[in-house]
């Protein structure tokens, strides 16, 4: 019999991965994640909060792709458009290795989501499955109604991300940069920071977009070359 694949509920990023994962305690964070998909039966489920732009969706989605990448079963499930749901849509999700909910405070004035997510929570327990749940804040603070769901969700394994700071940025660009193959000096990593968006999605697709020129056009990355390009 086939293994149950559901169709995810949101399209992966193809480079957010869990190597290419940067944030405060990034090692530490990546292990806790590999050791949780890799033994959930033997760990509480992992709940991850933060500030918006401090990592959490990458690290979800990385873990999704992580666990495709050892075979297992998974679905990813963003709850911010949760109105457009049924609470059903959680119904024998526990068949699955591993489920992702992002963005779970938005459920925060509907009671009968929390009551299906609480279900889900202990289905996948019962069942040895992974449940991996992300918040922009501790479960205390998420103002839900049903407190049993609040006591579950203090029962996980906990794992706070912090935004990172403009040298953690630089540093992340930097990196990315060479993974592609190019070198982002100091004054122009400085450059991009502080002329255009600062959040890492909107700075990778810029590095992305400087990547295809520089190909291109044959051209090192300067402040005057990235100038050209994107102004």
């Amino acid at each position: 019999m086939q293994p149950l694949q559901y169709t995810l509920a949101v399209t992966l990023p193809d480079d957010e991965t869990l190597d290419s994962f940067y944030t405060t305690g990034q090692t530490e964070i990546v292990s806790a994640v590999k050791c949780y998909l890799n033994a959930p039966d033997k760990i509480p489920p992992l709940y991850v909060f933060g500030a918006s732009g401090s990592g959490k969706s990458h690290l979800l989605y990385a873990s999704c792709i992580y666990a495709q990448e050892q075979g297992l079963t998974s679905q990813l499930l963003a709850l911010q458009d949760y109105r457009a749901l049924s609470p059903r849509l959680l119904d024998d999700l526990e068949q699955l290795d591993l489920v992702c909910l992002d963005n779970i405070q938005a459920i925060a004035d509907d009671l009968s989501w929390q009551i299906a997510v609480f279900d889900l929570y202990n289905r996948m327990v019962e069942q040895g499955k992974a449940l991996f749940i992300v918040a922009n804040q501790t479960p205390a603070r998420l103002g839900f109604k049903l407190a049993d769901l609040i006591s579950r969700l203090q029962a996980c394994q906990s794992l706070q991300l912090r935004l990172l700071t403009d040298d953690d940025k630089q540093k992340l660009l930097q990196q990315k940069a060479y993974q592609r193959g190019m070198e982002l000096g100091d004054d122009v990593a400085r450059f991009l920071l502080n002329r255009y968006q600062r959040d890492i999605r909107s700075l990778v697709a810029i590095l992305d977009k400087l990547d295809k020129a520089s190909i291109v056009h044959q051209r090192k990355l300067t402040i005057p070359f990235i100038k050209s390009i994107l102004l």
